[in-house]
């Protein structure tokens, strides 16, 4: 039977001790790391023991620190694999922390996300497995075996879950890896604070970004599946259809995320033609997004495939007012479907992603006549409580 959290409203009876395990966690930079920090800080912060285990993915790294009430403890690689690690710590601190949590939340996808699961069933522990997106690896013989030990891993740890969580129905019904288990799927929207803005932030942006009379934003990680290069091609098509219109493209995100040097070559190159257009503003933090959004008038979301499974990043413009444009993938087009604040195109073409914008350029308020409902339907609160009535 597929269940579906609905109006998230599980307070709970009892304070209990939670492991969110995740490959990558701050201070890296991505949509998943991003949905399980606010998880896991508001979930502290009404009272339950919160630990994250990890990877210790720089040498700096401390083993374990606490932040904003989150124990953080980190297991040293001896090997990277692709984007993944090899670790023997991984597997003590596995152990002993499925041993001393109640509930042990694995995120995936995750290489070693199964050994904490297996751990946590032979402990008795209530497991709950978030499918957060796919993974697609560039296209190579290594790539492709990586890949099909990442798969069988996520499989045997759906398999061991009491409950799999996923953001919407619509991505679970699309993913081959999920359909065998919808019959102990809930569906959760991601965590999505209303963002704020800043006039001291708003400043700093606008003099990064220079003179322009209009602003298309991007607000994502310089990687392959983020398709940021079908925006960037598009560019000589909005300059027929805007004549005489200073546009830039900004870009906020990290510059250098992990297994993506080749496609930073490809992004280079399309940089040194369009130059004059494009300007890259690093990376953000979470806190000052509202001040980016505010200086844009279309945020656009050119993602190529199933890595992208929601897109937290088109919710946060629309609850700032902002119109979007986003490529039409299973889950990821649930917003603009809710809302109406934007327009859906096929992936990986440009001529549509153009059209969509001057259309939205051209007519801003139709697409900004439901932008205060956003904040209801993506209500932060009832997605905590809704995790929250997972393992209460």
């Amino acid at each position: 039977m597929v269940t579906t959290i609905e109006p998230y409203d599980h307070p709970a009876i009892f304070f209990v001790r939670i492991l969110f395990t995740i490959t990558y966690f701050t201070p890296y930079v991505s949509g998943l790391t991003l949905c399980v920090t606010r998880l896991a800080e508001a979930i502290a912060g009404r009272g339950h023991t919160v630990t994250v285990l990890t990877m210790k993915h720089e040498s700096k790294l401390r083993p374990q620190e606490t932040i904003r009430a989150v124990r953080i403890v980190r297991a040293a690689p001896i090997a990277r694999l692709s984007k993944g690690f090899l670790s023997f710590a991984w597997l003590r601190h596995a152990w002993r922390e499925a041993r001393d949590h109640d509930v042990i939340i694995v995120n995936l996808p995750q290489m070693e996300g199964f050994l904490p699961a297996l751990f946590g069933k032979l402990f008795g522990k209530r497991i709950v497995a978030i499918y957060h997106c796919e993974v697609i690896l560039p296209d190579s013989f290594f790539n492709q075996i990586v890949q099909s030990f990442l798969e069988i891993s996520n499989s045997v740890t759906l398999l061991f879950a009491d409950r799999v969580v996923t953001y919407t129905r619509d991505f679970a019904r699309h993913s081959r890896i999920l359909v065998p288990y919808l019959r102990k799927a809930v569906y959760i929207y991601p965590p999505v604070p209303a963002p704020k803005s800043s006039p001291s932030v708003q400043k700093r942006l606008r003099a990064k970004i220079g003179k322009a009379d209009v602003v298309i934003g991007v607000a994502a990680r310089l990687a392959a599946e983020k398709g940021i290069e079908y925006l960037f091609e598009a560019i000589p098509l909005l300059k027929l259809k805007m004549k005489n219109v200073n546009f830039k493209i900004a870009v906020a995100g990290p510059m250098e995320p992990v297994g993506e040097v080749e496609y930073r070559k490809k992004i280079r190159t399309l940089v040194e033609r369009y130059k004059r257009h494009i300007v890259f503003l690093g990376t953000i933090k979470p806190g000052e997004m509202g001040g980016f959004y505010s200086l844009l008038d279309v945020l656009v979301l050119p993602s190529v495939n199933s890595t992208e499974a929601f897109g937290m990043v088109q919710v946060e413009a629309m609850m700032m007012g902002v119109p979007v444009v986003v490529s039409d993938l299973p889950g990821v087009r649930v917003p603009i479907q809710k809302t109406g604040m934007g327009i859906l195109v096929p992936p990986r073409n440009s001529a549509a992603l153009s059209d969509a914008i001057v259309r939205i350029i051209k007519d801003p308020d139709g697409f900004r006549l439901h932008h205060n409902d956003t904040a209801r339907i993506f209500q932060f609160e009832r997605t905590v409580e809704a995790y929250e009535g997972l393992f209460t």
